[in-house]
């Protein structure tokens, strides 16, 4: 068990394209002090010193991995396979939608995707070791004896358990969290939240409380929406309150390569008398050059501006020109309006999900509009996209639009692993408090009860009479203790209390609780299991062993049952649900401790179909 003070800290924004990865040494008296390292030293990056190590695997025949990262750019391919975007086909709908499209680079299964991300988990977690190792000097104690704390974020569309417990295998098979006995490995934000936290912890914005922002993050493959209100806005201990439910949307930066594929390679198709003289891939190896991720990420900004880009093709003569295909000596011509369409579409479709958060707030009748918009994530960096959100925002007839001010996030590449970490050193400096302090739950959740018998409203239900209290009870009854839309305390935890009959003679303490969920709206939900709208998430199986008689309250059996007279005991615990946006967890509580016993107390079984539902 990891203790409360770790020796390391290290965070991981897993990106569809690129993965960022920092970490700290907490210092023992001002963990917020403590200074945050990004990681740069990327294998095969040269003297680029990269922020980010490109999301990539290169596979050789035999199935064995050839190269990883940036070592990828430079591996003979010949008779072996790239790997690329494979994040995001964790999601199984994202896989049928990619497979129905015909993409041919999507994985054959989720198995297979969780693979390759535990492939590349694998070189990243290698790679974190020795960068820590050698930065620190820590080598001759040990890296198993430390306390290390891996931190992981996931997009805001990861909605459902079932893609986040496959994360989580994922993370353990790549040696996150497993290789020390006090190393531990948990998802704790979704990239939104953390860009929330990283830009209040570290804006040069003076934020006041009360103020409303909201944080865009757009990155490769996703785009996360947070709508925050500032709670406390003094440091060293700001907080924010969650304000309306965590979105997304699939758009990110590698949509817009892939519309500059499609577009170089309608035009060239058009000119049969080329395919003698380019590369069969010329546009795949075009969106990979240097040349075009430059002039993607500088477009809008006014010393780049131009009527157009000229971009080197590689494996094409010096000397090449084809005023048709737009071919100046081995340079292929873009103008400005190309470009200009590859961005445009993507961000109308960000504009649609910004418009439905000002929508709620409309609806809800806030009196106070939005004050910051905040822009982080690789494409979020883009001064095209950040004027055309602007614009878009101060020539808007909404009322909650025209006061925005549209700001781009320090290190906005890198603000959620910053986020993860600064949430972390700020929980252990103030010994609880971590930056979020509220959410707003996604989904409901319910425990299955059994309730007291009344015909008034039980009807064709599973009627009970219980042998101790000869009561009759309705059974598969469903206690929602969160419904869908619910400020949910970060802090404060869910309790369920449970009662339980025990016989003297019955030497079990091990009791079962039946966990539902449902995505519907709070006045839809069922009252019981036998009706549609919720499913089993999980079996949460409580183990009280150890717990003698003299610690539970002894009672009689009803003089109303045939054996009267009887003694029994009540044995009183609680569930405690701790619902985070990317976990779901749980505690057992018995006489007001948290039961550990010699065992593990608390065992999860989660259903498979329940753990598809969105929450």
């Amino acid at each position: 068990m990891a203790s409360d003070r770790p020796d390391i800290l290290v965070a991981i924004d897993l990106g569809t394209t690129y993965t960022g990865v920092a970490w700290a040494r907490p210092q023992r008296n001002q963990a917020l002090q403590s200074p945050i390292q990004t990681i740069h030293n990327w294998p095969g990056s040269s003297t680029k010193n990269e922020q980010k190590v490109h999301t990539c695997l290169v596979y050789n025949d035999d199935g064995s991995l050839s190269s990883w990262g940036y070592q990828c750019e430079d591996d003979d391919l010949v008779e072996k396979q790239k790997q690329e975007f494979f994040k995001i086909f964790l999601d199984e709908q994202t896989l049928v939608d990619a497979h129905r499209e015909g993409i041919g680079q999507a994985p054959a299964s989720v198995q297979d995707a969780q693979k390759l991300i535990s492939d590349f988990l694998r070189e990243i977690y290698a790679h974190v070791k020795s960068t820590v190792e050698l930065h620190t000097g820590i080598g001759h104690v040990g890296w198993q004896a430390l306390t290390v704390e891996f931190i992981f974020s996931v997009p805001t569309t990861w909605r459902n358990q079932e893609i986040i417990n496959a994360f989580k295998k994922c993370i353990r098979d790549a040696g996150f969290g497993v290789e020390g006995q006090c190393h531990t490995a948990t998802v704790e934000l979704t990239e939104s939240e953390a860009a929330a936290v990283g830009t209040i912890k570290n804006s040069t914005v003076a934020f006041q409380t009360g103020d409303i922002f909201l944080t865009v993050d757009a990155g490769g493959g996703t785009t996360d929406l947070a709508l925050m209100q500032v709670v406390q806005a003094r440091e060293p201990f700001p907080s924010l309150a969650q304000l309306n439910q965590v979105d997304g949307i699939g758009i990110g930066s590698t949509l817009i390569d892939q519309a500059f594929v499609s577009m170089v390679n309608s035009r060239l198709s058009q000119f049969p008398d080329l395919a003698q003289t380019l590369p069969p891939d010329c546009a795949e190896r075009l969106v990979k050059s240097e040349r075009y991720r430059t002039t993607k990420h500088k477009f809008g900004e006014r010393v780049y501006q131009s009527n157009c880009y000229k971009l080197n093709l590689d494996g094409v003569p010096f000397n090449l020109n084809h005023s048709g295909a737009k071919i100046e000596l081995g340079r292929i011509v873009i103008s400005w309006e190309e470009m200009q369409s590859l961005f445009d579409p993507h961000i109308q479709s960000i504009m649609e999900k910004i418009h439905e958060q000002l929508n709620w707030m409309q609806n809800k009748g806030f009196h106070q509009p939005v004050n910051y918009m905040i822009l982080s994530g690789g494409l979020g960096s883009s001064k095209y996209v950040r004027d055309r959100i602007d614009h878009e925002m101060m020539t808007s007839s909404h009322p909650y639009a025209q006061r925005v001010k549209v700001l781009q996030a320090p290190d906005p590449q890198l603000v959620v692993v910053k986020g993860l970490l600064l949430d972390r050193l700020q929980k252990l400096d103030s010994g609880i408090a971590p930056v979020i302090v509220s959410r707003v739950a996604r989904a409901s959740y319910g425990v299955v009860c059994k309730t007291k018998y009344n015909p008034a409203i039980h009807f064709d239900e599973e009627i009970k009479t219980d042998q101790y209290d000869g009561e009759q009870y309705a059974m598969g009854q469903i206690d929602w203790i969160i419904k869908k839309g619910d400020p949910v305390s970060t802090n404060v935890p869910i309790t369920t209390n449970y009662t339980k009959k025990v016989d003297p003679k019955d030497p079990n303490r091990t009791w079962d609780s039946i966990v539902m969920i449902s995505d519907l709206d709070r006045e839809l939900l069922p009252h019981k299991v036998s009706q549609e709208g919720a499913k089993q998430l999980c079996v949460v199986k409580s183990d009280l062993t150890g717990v003698s008689h003299s610690e539970m309250t002894m009672k009689r059996k009803s003089k109303r049952l045939l054996f009267h007279g009887k003694k029994f005991y009540i044995c009183s615990f609680e569930v405690r649900a701790i619902i985070a946006p990317a976990e779901l967890r749980f505690e057992l509580w018995f006489a007001g401790q948290k039961f550990s016993g010699n065992h593990e107390p608390i065992k999860i079984m989660w259903d498979a179909a329940g753990s598809k539902v969105s929450g």
